[in-house]
Parts: C-alpha cells; sequence; structure tokens
C-alpha cells in the first residue's frame, strides 16, 4: 500500500503535467475562441466599436462603398430596458420596415432614409431582445435630400421618445443640445453640396 508521501508526489506530479500540458497547448485553445468569436460577428449589425461601428447600409451595385452617418442614440431615462411589444409597433406605426433583425424607414419613392437597431450590440431588434438604447443611423452618401433625411430622423426621434419616455444622445450617448444638432444640419447642408456639384460637374462632361 503506498505510503502518504507517495501519494502527495504522485498528485503533485500529476497537477504539474496538467499545468505543462495548459501551458503547452494554451496558444491553441486561445486562437480557436478567437475564430469562433470572429465567425460569430460576421451576422453582427455593427463593425468595431458601437459608437464608431459602421451601420451596413448596402447598395447591390457597390459592394465597397464609403459612409458618412449620423447617429442618434435613444436611451431610456431610468435605464431600464424598453418594452419590445411597445417598439415594434411604435416601429411599425411609423411606416418603419422590418429588415434582417433591424428596421428601415423610406421615403414615398421606397428609398432607404435611416435605420433603427437596437444600440446594444449585436444590434438586432427582436421581440426577445433586452437593450435601453435603440440606435437611429443616416447615410448623408446614400440620401436623395441628407438636409430633409436628417429632419425626418430627428422628427421621429422625438416621436419615439415620448412615447418611450427615452432621452435623444448624439453618437457619444450625451444629451442632445442644439448646437449639435445644428452641427448635424450643417454636416448634411455639405453633403448635399457637394452632391449638387458632383452632378453639376457630371452633366458638362
Amino acid at each position: 500500500m503506498p505510503s502518504n508521501i507517495q501519494i502527495i508526489l504522485v498528485a503533485g506530479a500529476t497537477v504539474l503535467f496538467l499545468v505543462i500540458l495548459y501551458l503547452f497547448f494554451r496558444h491553441l485553445f486561445t486562437r480557436k475562441l478567437i475564430h469562433n468569436s470572429l465567425d460569430d460577428s460576421q451576422s453582427m449589425l455593427f463593425k468595431g466599436e458601437l459608437e464608431q461601428g459602421i451601420l451596413e447600409f448596402e447598395d447591390e451595385n457597390d459592394s465597397i462603398q464609403e459612409q458618412e452617418l449620423i447617429i442618434l442614440n435613444l436611451i431610456s431615462m431610468d435605464k431600464t430596458n424598453f418594452d419590445m411589444n411597445q417598439v415594434l409597433t411604435l416601429l411599425k406605426n411609423l411606416d418603419a420596415k422590418y429588415v434582417n433583425g433591424f428596421f428601415s424607414h423610406r421615403d414615398l419613392s421606397g428609398e432607404e432614409v435611416y435605420r433603427i437597431a437596437s444600440g446594444i450590440s449585436p444590434g438586432l431588434l427582436e421581440i426577445d431582445t433586452e437593450t435601453h438604447v435603440l440606435l437611429m443611423a443616416l447615410d448623408l452618401y446614400q440620401a436623395n435630400d441628407p438636409v430633409k433625411a436628417f429632419e425626418i430622423m430627428l422628427e421621429s426621434a422625438s416621436n419615439i421618445s415620448e412615447k418611450l419616455h427615452a432621452s435623444i444622445c448624439d453618437s457619444a450617448r450625451a444629451p442632445l443640445s442644439m448646437q449639435m444638432i445644428e452641427h448635424l444640419k450643417s454636416k448634411a447642408q455639405a453633403q448635399e453640396i457637394s452632391r449638387l456639384d458632383s452632378m453639376k460637374n457630371i452633366s458638362k462632361q
């Protein structure tokens, strides 16, 4: 029958072997976890950090295109999760169309004006979504009328925030000030001027 010292030595050797085994194969385990995380992220609506993320506005004729986003956040005043039944009903009443986990608001011609998603990654808005932040994003490069599109999104944000008792915040999640509104409107105006200039140059060619 083995003595207590022999048992301790065997147990110690086993633990030491397991530690060495873990250290040797740790990089393989880490690489596997990273790979799985990257695979899962392919289905996410946002890329990178939330505030700096790119909402995937896709153009069938252009697989890679630049974006100039205006982002507003609607944040629950008491930081509790929104009632998703109320959120989904409200968005549908605003004629927003459900598309792959987010909502798309379109103009009379059917062109997309802005998108609404959960402000919590991965951004999906489903009946079982738990979020206290709604994110609204407008791509100035795709808007037919950037200034009008911004005004529409801001008006919708006001309506939604009133119904959900939420605060309207900027992309940094700071309360939206009049100064920031004017800044964003100027941004939209600059894009509109740039678009008109481009159209003039094309017509001259």
